[in-house]
């Protein structure tokens, strides 16, 4: 496994979290979450260490997805970023969006689901581009 490519594009897909989560769709995640942040507010470091390895971890995986799929193409690379993003990304943030203290699960759902399905693409572009 080439642990440097993992490393890059574990580390561009919790990057593309910073944007999505705040520029991008931050409003959005927080009203779906009932969240409203208080001026100045600072996340705890949790808050960035928990999702930085989450996506550490999931880039593993689809790492190891790749070398038993051997994608030739960056087309096949994409494919299975999709297939690991929609499939389990955005399939269990669906799932996890219907719990009874979520106030709107949908957009919930759309949100985090979809940055799942973009980041896992990334992370399956670079990972193919990085190991060729």
């Amino acid at each position: 496994m080439d642990w440097i490519a993992i490393l890059v594009a574990g580390l561009a897909y919790f990057a593309l979290g910073g944007l999505w989560f705040t520029p991008l769709f931050g409003t959005q995640w927080d009203r779906a979450v009932g969240f409203a942040r208080p001026p100045k507010w600072r996340p705890a470091a949790e808050y960035y260490l928990g999702p930085l390895l989450g996506c550490l971890i999931a880039t593993t995986a689809t790492a190891v997805l790749f070398r038993i799929a051997e994608p030739a193409t960056l087309r096949d690379a994409v494919t299975l970023g999709a297939v690991v993003g929609l499939g389990y990304g955005a399939a269990i943030t669906g799932v996890n969006a219907i719990a009874p203290n979520m106030p709107r699960p949908a957009l919930y759902a759309a949100v985090t689901g979809g940055y799942h399905c973009a980041g896992l693409l990334v992370a399956a572009s670079i990972l193919f581009v990085l190991s060729a």
